[in-house]
């Protein structure tokens, strides 16, 4: 049997967005890890190679969602719909342009800017094209003269380039969430995608109909179609249920919202809002807290439809995953720590016998201090077991579980809690009839099981939870023939449990089948329930209970649905509830520590194709992650683990210095490519600078690293692109940095240094502005420092000798302040005699000197004293020869150019114009030589010396 048309379609959006989303997250994954081998580049292009071949082979079904467009119009429109496609094909050919040309560039050693330069302007031109052109998402009407909303052509090819735009962004600058105008670009993608997902989610229609009669029954039918893909549900009848008017219209509520949910599985809405919420993420600003979007974990295992997870943490940045595998009927566990060099999933484990633990209740982790998880399950013969880890064994766990029930051989597990030093499980024994409790202590020991409540003070049939108030108090409340709420308390000081209690009465008929319990380590608990037409209700203890309240709107949850409600207390002791909608997207509410109010329900992400229970754990302060199983759609997709995390954007101040020094690592790479990408380098300079003020604003400590990057690469990078003045006022404000530090540690060397070191630079961006004396007085200042420290640390002599060469002398004779330049280079040469005497060996202290002695040549020539500054060229021309005979590749072109400039125009000037022929015809032959290896360099340079040996042969013959 062919399969509907409407299906086909559906089918090719749902992947279309599907592999998008892939390669978006595949992106994503990469970039934030930090990873570099191999490059950003090349990951990322393979990420979107991938994209393309995945695009290319799902071409036969965008061919039949282009038939199915084609069908919806008359015959004549069709032209306008083969149009269409073309256009929108020359956008992903756009969009393919510019992966070619990024992997051109790269392949090429990133040499050239304008392949860089294109691959940038064709992915986002490809991008912005569907961003703000309306009309590729409408086709003509057949029955109306106005255009109708058919998103799917477009669709496809904007999650096609805005998936390469979002890869090229990233390649050329993984920190680009630092870059205000790429969040601010993908941003204004992210909204685009939420007007395609609004209109195409007005064309799915759900439609109920019935009622009740006068015996107190009802009858449902329901059915959804959806206009744009023809995809329609048919029609189901109900039978007779019973209800009223009010159950009724919880129904009609519930049937539509879960038809909906189910429309937007099946024709890829919901993969399109995961694609939003994804692009919508990462382009948020890393300060602005929020919840990320749903992403898969890459965990080594195979995770099946009867999954059922438990998760905890024993210490910042750690989560450890439990889950029952039907397979072996066993406990399996992994795990994740963030803080590591290469963070990645642990190889899973077992953690119990095979085929001896039942799937309900499901297993329980829970954390009770560092490197202490304890995992509690109930075997087949219904006893309670607890494992735990164990870093002393290869596995990190107990050679196997250990029976906490004691003797009892009839047990119903109800419920564990822990809280700083201790672990309690409670169960009731079905023979004896009373409530049971066992402790676990600090060190992992189990104690003897004790009676927390007498013999039928909780029926069979009751619902229990535990919670722990405060360190060392438990309190199990439970449920009595479905109408009252009761309680026990443990208190650790006499280490005794209070006479059972009733502390609420179920409201009306609104009875639930399960509570939960928790507590915020303050005191307090929540006890929750689902309410019987789909709202949250809770009671609260505070030294005394609330009555009950309902603390949701209702048609939020399916009555009679055994959805687990899912708590979780972040550092913060903000308390967070999560739950699966009859929406079928994951639900959450909080309430704030000292607030009595919770907050409106949030959904987090897209609707899911089936019912998974939810795992959450909090492993950083005001942070918490929830995992579950995506079982995919009907076109059997393999299940997956699923995770989401609210991003409370309060980064440490580690983590956020790292992604500075990723910044400044990326800005000196840009720097170091050829073409407009230096103007690049200094935007993530800037964005560097940013990050670190921020820093900064947390913990002064690192104001050093601050005003070390403000000098370099910031201000240095500004000054040689000619921002003069932004490059003094970073290099100005690194100096008032310096100041209050040196100011608070008088005593360090280092800071002095460092401060001599931003005025040298300093002088060097005020000299360039141009503001001449300003700049040959910081360079003064400079080298007066320096040498107060080169008088205690001689290591600072060779930094002195250069620093009094240039800037200060150079500065100084550019002021027409002769003597003090003269003054100052004759001090450096001394340093560099100095130096030459203790390591007579060295090649580059004797290049310093020749350099020191080229630049004196030029300050006694200006002052003027020619025949110093001949003999001084002269000095510095001969000892470079001698370096040059030694190491030609490395000095013979520094020796033409000096012999070019001043020595041979000195010689000639003060008459002596033989010695300056010699020099000419030396000079001649030097670049004649490196002429024959680089004439593009050479060659100029071999044509002025050929110049000035005739020009000084002429002189002489006439002469």
């Amino acid at each position: 049997m062919a399969t509907p048309t409407p299906v086909l379609t559906a089918l090719a959006i749902y992947e279309a967005g599907k592999k998008a989303y892939e390669a978006y997250q595949g992106i994503v994954a990469f970039v934030s890890l930090g990873s570099h081998t191999p490059t950003p580049e090349e990951e990322i292009l393979a990420r979107l190679e991938m994209l393309h071949q995945d695009f290319v082979a799902l071409q036969g079904r965008f061919d039949e969602v282009l038939e199915a467009v084609k069908q919806a119009v008359r015959v004549e429109q069709q032209a306008y719909v083969l149009n269409l496609r073309r256009d929108l094909d020359g956008l992903r050919g756009r969009a393919r342009t510019a992966m070619d040309e990024l992997n051109a560039w790269v392949a090429d050693g990133r040499k050239d800017p304008l392949m860089r330069s294109n691959a940038d302007n064709n992915s986002r031109l490809a991008a912005n094209t569907l961003l703000e052109g309306d009309s590729y998402f409408y086709r003509p009407d057949p029955n109306a003269p106005e255009s109708v909303f058919d998103h799917r052509l477009a669709y496809i090819a904007y999650v096609y380039v805005l998936t390469v735009r979002f890869g090229v962004i990233a390649g050329l600058n993984p920190q680009y969430r630092e870059d205000r105008l790429a969040r601010e670009e993908l941003t204004r993608h992210a909204a685009r995608l939420d007007w395609v997902f609004e209109h195409a989610d007005q064309a799915i229609e759900p439609h109920t109909g019935g009622g009740p009669d006068d015996r107190g029954s009802y009858i449902l039918g329901y059915q959804c179609v959806d206009h744009i893909t023809g995809y329609d549900t048919g029609h189901t009848q109900l039978g007779w249920r019973p209800g009223g008017q009010a159950e009724y219209d919880d129904a009609r509520a519930y049937y539509s919202d879960e038809l909906r949910a189910d429309m937007r599985v099946r024709v890829g809405l919901a993969k399109l809002m995961a694609f939003r919420d994804t692009v919508g993420y990462w382009a948020k600003d890393p300060r602005t807290p929020g919840w990320s979007s749903w992403m898969p974990v890459e965990v080594p295992d195979t995770m099946t439809s009867e999954t059922s997870l438990s998760a905890a943490s024993d210490r910042p940045g750690r989560t450890v995953l439990v889950w029952w595998d039907k397979g072996k009927a066993q406990v399996r566990a992994t795990s994740y720590d963030s803080t590591a060099t290469a963070p990645a999933w642990s190889p899973t484990v077992t953690i119990s016998a095979d085929h001896a633990v039942r799937q309900g209740p499901m297993p329980r982790a829970l954390a009770s201090g560092p490197g202490l998880i304890t995992v509690l399950m109930q075997d087949k013969g219904s006893a309670v077991y607890a494992t735990r880890t164990d870093a002393g064994r290869p596995t990190g766990w107990l050679a196997e579980p250990v029976k906490v029930s004691g003797d009892s051989t009839d047990v119903s597990f109800l419920g564990a809690a822990t809280t700083p030093g201790f672990v309690v499980v409670m169960w009731r024994d079905n023979g004896a009839g009373t409530l049971m409790a066992a402790f676990q202590d600090a060190k992992g020991a189990w104690g003897a099981p004790q009676v927390a409540a007498p013999a039928d003070a909780v029926s069979l049939g009751s619902d229990l939870a535990v919670a722990c108030p405060s360190p060392g108090a438990v309190m199990a409340i439970w449920t009595m023939n479905e109408q009252t709420v009761h309680s026990v308390t443990y208190d650790p000081r006499a280490a005794t449990w209070s006479a059972p209690a009733r502390i609420a009465e179920f409201p009306g008929s609104d009875f639930p089948a399960r509570i939960y319990a928790v507590g915020t380590g303050d005191g307090k608990v929540d006890v929750v329930w689902q309410g019987k037409f789909g709202a949250t209700w809770n009671i609260h203890y505070d030294g005394g209970w609330s009555a009950p309240a309902e603390i949701t709107p209702r048609h939020l949850t399916k009555w009679g649905s055994l959805y687990t409600i899912v708590p979780a207390v972040t550092g913060d002791r903000r308390l967070n509830l999560f739950w699966q909608g009859r929406d079928s997207r994951v639900q959450t509410i909080y309430r704030d520590p000292q607030q009595s109010t919770w907050s409106a329900p949030s959904r987090l992400g897209q609707p899911w194709w089936s019912y998974s229970e939810l795992a959450a754990v909090s492993t950083a302060p005001g942070s918490v992650s929830l995992y579950r199983m995506d079982y995919g759609s009907e076109i059997g997709e393999v299940p997956k683990l699923q995770t989401c995390f609210y991003d409370p954007a309060t980064p440490t101040a580690p983590a956020r210095i790292a992604d500075a020094q990723a910044l400044v690592t990326r800005a000196q790479t840009l720097w170091n490519l050829p073409g407009p990408a230096r103007e690049e380098a200094n935007a993530r300079a800037a964005d560097a600078i940013a990050v670190a003020r921020e820093v900064v604003a947390l913990d002064p400590g690192y104001r050093a690293t601050l005003a070390q990057w403000l000098v370099f690469p910031a201000g240095a990078y500004l000054m040689s692109s000619g921002h003069h003045d932004e490059a003094i006022a970073r290099m100005q404000e690194a100096l008032g940095l310096f100041d209050k530090l040196i100011g608070e540690q008088p005593g360090s060397e280092d800071l002095r240094y460092r401060k001599a070191w931003t005025l040298v630079n300093l002088a060097q961006a005020l000299w360039g502005k141009p503001d001449h004396p300003q700049g040959t007085q910081r360079a003064i200042e400079a080298t007066d420092l320096l040498r107060q420290l080169a008088t205690r640390k001689p290591t600072y002599r060779p930094g002195l000798a250069q620093w009094l060469v240039f800037p200060a002398g150079t500065y100084l004779m550019g002021s027409g302040r002769h003597d003090e330049a003269i003054a100052r280079m004759r001090e450096a040469l001394g340093l560099f005699d100095k130096l030459i005497g203790e390591q007579p060996g060295s090649e580059d202290l004797r290049y310093r000197k020749a350099w020191a002695l080229v630049n004196l040549a030029q300050a006694l020539w200006g002052k003027p004293d020619h025949p110093q500054g001949a003999q001084r060229a002269i000095e510095a021309t001969d000892l470079l020869r001698q370096l040059a005979t030694g190491n030609p590749g490395r000095y013979r072109g520094g020796l033409g150019d000096w012999l070019m400039f001043p020595t041979i125009p000195y010689l000639r000037q003060s008459g002596r114009r033989d010695d300056a022929l010699k020099r000419a015809r030396e000079a001649v032959d030097i670049f004649t030589a490196l002429n024959a290896t680089d004439p593009a360099v050479y060659g100029p340079k071999l044509a002025a010396a050929k110049k000035l040996v005739a020009d000084i042969q002429a002189e002489l013959e006439s002469g």
